[in-house]
C-alpha cells in the first residue's frame, strides 16, 4: 500500500469525508485500490475528493461497490 493509502487508512475515526490534494503523480490503479480499501475499512467513510491540479474527482461508497469502478476511476484520473 502506498503513502495515500496510509494516510486514508490512519484517517479512520477522524472524519467520514477525505480530501486528497495530489501535487505529484500516483498511480491511479494503485489509488482506487487505496480508496476502494478505505471505503471497506471506514463503515462511516462518505466521500473521497481528489484534487488534481484545477480539477476534483468525488468518489462515494456507492461508486466503489461496482465491477468496473477502478476501470472508470483510471479514465477520470488520467483525463488531461
Amino acid at each position: 500500500m502506498g503513502s495515500v493509502g496510509t494516510q486514508l487508512l490512519d484517517s479512520i475515526g477522524q472524519s467520514n469525508r477525505i480530501l486528497i490534494n495530489m501535487t505529484s503523480d500516483y498511480n491511479p490503479r494503485a489509488l482506487a485500490k487505496d480508496i476502494r480499501r478505505y471505503f471497506e475499512r471506514n463503515v462511516y467513510a462518505v466521500e473521497v475528493l481528489i484534487m488534481k491540479g484545477s480539477r476534483s474527482i468525488s468518489v462515494i461508497r456507492e461508486d466503489t461497490l461496482g465491477q468496473s469502478f477502478i476501470r472508470n476511476f483510471m479514465m477520470k484520473y488520467s483525463q488531461k
